[in-house]
């Protein structure tokens, strides 16, 4: 009657990291290949792709960050595309600098 949960093992933990590590890439390499169908089905294979490759790949978020620098603009029209809480912060942030002026 007293059982416990039993805890994810760290191998278990490690084993679906590496799973979501190889999806990521995965889905960005199929999603030409879905995008021929009819359909809008490679831009939504794209961005989970894309976005389980900025979650669990430290290369790709540096990389990202880098082409956010380079390029605010598309920095923010991705941020909003993947619905990052960052650039739902910085729009927030935009708002009220608009509506008290600037500091």
């Amino acid at each position: 009657m007293n059982e416990k949960p039993e805890r994810l093992s760290a191998k278990r933990i490690g084993r679906t990291r590496l799973h979501l590590v190889v999806l990521g890439p995965a889905l960005i390499v199929c999603s030409p290949i879905v995008g021929l169908l009819p359909g809008l089905g490679g831009i939504f294979v794209l961005a989970a792709g894309v976005g389980l490759s900025l979650r669990h790949i430290k290369v790709a978020k540096r990389t990202y960050v880098r082409i956010k620098r380079r390029w605010p603009r598309v920095g923010e029209l991705s941020d909003m595309g993947l619905r990052r809480p960052s650039h739902l912060r910085r729009k927030r942030k935009k708002r009220l600098l608009d509506e008290h002026g600037s500091y």
